[in-house]
């Protein structure tokens, strides 16, 4: 599935001090600020295939123009 439109998606990475896998995609269009973007999502799982399956969850719900939930 190809990503959204002005969308970025990085790699999971692990995060031994909470044992998950995270997962994250912004738009590289909007204004870099000192805080967090405004369009960008992660997606945090126990398991690496969980965080793929979530972060195409987001960009499906993005791609149909809604806003992803989190669960």
């Amino acid at each position: 599935m190809p990503l959204p439109p002005r969308r970025v998606c990085g790699q999971p990475s692990w995060h031994n001090e909470r044992r998950v896998w995270v997962l994250y995609a912004y738009d590289p269009t909007e204004r870099p600020k000192v805080a967090l973007r405004q369009r960008e999502w992660q997606a945090i799982a126990p398991t690496e295939v969980e965080a793929v399956r979530e972060m195409a969850r987001y960009l499906r719900e993005i791609a149909a123009g809604r806003v992803p939930k989190y669960h």
